[in-house]
């Protein structure tokens, strides 16, 4: 089985990269691969629950829905425990099977699981 590792270091909102990086996990998910997705800097904003819908106004749906489609597709959410900090999110903020993380264990899932590495 193929391993993946999408890392997301945008936020979810004003770069299409998120939305992409979520949509290849989806999509590899529904070829059978086993994938993690890793959320870094920024790409963090992209786990919280509650995403309200003024993304209409950009032409963009909340991610939040797109986050639980990857967990109910056995997929793996990963998020860095230092970036959530250092923005002032606490983990009671986050959709639900969220992996929360330190820098060293998620560099770990990298370099253990990092068979195929795709960073948005």
């Amino acid at each position: 089985m193929v391993k993946v590792v999408i890392d997301i270091t945008h936020p979810p909102f004003g770069h299409e990269n998120t939305f992409a990086g979520l949509y290849v996990a989806t999509a590899a998910l529904s070829k059978g691969f086993d994938v993690t997705v890793i959320l870094r800097a920024d790409g963090v904003y992209t786990g919280r629950k509650g995403q309200i819908e003024p993304m209409k106004n950009i032409n963009q749906p909340p991610t939040e829905d797109q986050v639980n489609d990857v967990i109910e597709l056995a997929g793996r959410v990963v998020i860095d425990k230092n970036a959530l900090e250092m923005r002032g999110i606490a983990p009671d903020e986050l959709i639900d099977d969220i992996e929360i993380l330190d820098t060293t264990k998620i560099h770990d899932i990298i370099l253990d699981h990092g068979e195929k590495i795709i960073a948005f």
